[in-house]
């Protein structure tokens, strides 16, 4: 009878628990985030977007064509032509960014006006899902003196599966790590001007055409002062509008609530801020497309103040976590769980670290990941 020696039992053991702790290991890196390094002008990194997301962005343009054939009475000719009209305002006022989705468009093999739809949520904002949380805390509240940046990103959740890192290095501006869908369509993230952006949808009923919302984050990501990220929030020839949360390294804190046509901007007077998906500013009340579909967005807001006023002097990056995993009022809590619009990714954002802390999905479910430059 074959007797193992002591020394094979030993390496036999060695080997299996080696391949029990890197088995664990690629499952755990399994659900983080990817990043896709993008370098060169701007046709360049939209080229090289392009390359590497191919597969996700043509995912995302067939998402909106069954969409479009399902749920809606229109047709897809219908949002192209929606889509050219917004797409003439952005050659004209901002051509370089068009310039990207040009050069992804022309990487993947998809037209640039289908392409430029997957920009255009202003085509489908009647019935687009109102999602996201923030936080900000100035060194003023937080523990260590850091500004904190604190972001849950609620919408549908198939978009999970297309959660993307883009670190950029383009021609001229500032480095940028930003979050978003497919690689395109980025809405979060901050850079190495110690610039941040984070931001809440809201329902306006002044939307026109104009140039869409998500180029003016591209545009924001891109600054270099907080008054040059205001005034690309409020950049006029837009179509519509978030609530852009901006914050800088000095732990200036705006909030932007913006529409189509107006804003107010709103200042973190007592070195913190929230915002959720409803105007809180007493003259931009009047532009709530729907005053009756926003408790979902009063219960976050007031949750997400009490939460941060009641901690002012201890909040840190471990405490923001616990706040992004807040079930009070489930599923419409900060953390969301709902079938049609739920956290499909998690971020934190240290601007005095120059760190960014992320995690896919529901934070409750997930890890967090750091990224920095």
């Amino acid at each position: 009878m074959f007797r193992p020696s002591r020394a094979f039992s030993l390496l036999t053991c060695l080997f299996f628990f080696c391949f029990i702790f890197v088995s664990f290991l690629f499952s755990s890196e399994g659900n983080k985030i990817p990043v896709i390094k993008v370098k060169g002008n701007h046709y360049q990194v939209g080229y090289q977007i392009g390359t590497k997301m191919k597969k996700q962005l043509n995912g995302l343009l067939q998402q909106s064509k069954d969409y479009v054939a399902e749920k809606t009475d229109l047709k897809w000719e219908d949002i192209r032509a929606q889509a050219q009209l917004l797409l003439e305002y952005s050659r004209k006022h901002l051509p370089e960014y068009v310039e990207e989705i040009r050069g992804a468009a022309d990487a993947s093999g998809i037209d640039l006006v289908d392409l430029f739809s997957e920009m255009c949520e202003e085509i489908y904002a009647k019935n687009y899902l109102k999602g996201c949380s923030d936080l900000i805390a100035s060194g003023d509240v937080s523990e260590d003196g850091s500004v904190i940046a604190a972001h849950n990103n609620d919408t549908s959740p198939s978009l999970e599966k297309y959660a993307v890192v883009v670190h950029y290095q383009v021609d001229g501006e500032p480095e940028i790590l930003a979050v978003g869908y497919g690689g395109l369509a980025i809405s979060i993230g901050y850079n190495s001007a110690g610039i941040s952006l984070t931001g809440n949808e809201l329902s306006m009923n002044d939307m026109k055409l104009g140039v869409p919302r998500l180029l003016l984050c591209r545009k924001i990501l891109a600054a270099r002062t907080i008054a040059e990220a205001i005034d690309a929030s409020i950049f006029q020839p837009r179509a519509s509008n978030y609530n852009m949360v901006l914050t800088d390294e000095n732990g200036e804190i705006y909030s932007i609530e913006g529409s189509a046509t107006d804003y107010e901007a709103l200042y973190a007077e007592d070195g913190f801020l929230v915002h959720t998906n409803h105007y809180t500013s007493p003259r931009m009340r009047k532009y709530e497309l729907d005053p009756y579909d926003i408790t979902s967005s009063l219960v976050r807001y007031n949750r997400a103040y009490r939460l941060m006023k009641n901690n002012r002097g201890k909040i840190s990056v471990e405490m923001m976590k616990k706040f992004l995993k807040d079930h009070v009022s489930r599923p419409k809590s900060l953390c969301r769980h709902g079938k049609y619009v739920k956290t499909t990714f998690s971020v934190i954002i240290n601007l005095t670290e120059k760190a960014m802390y992320l995690a896919r999905g529901n934070p409750c479910e997930s890890e967090y990941y750091k990224y920095a430059f």
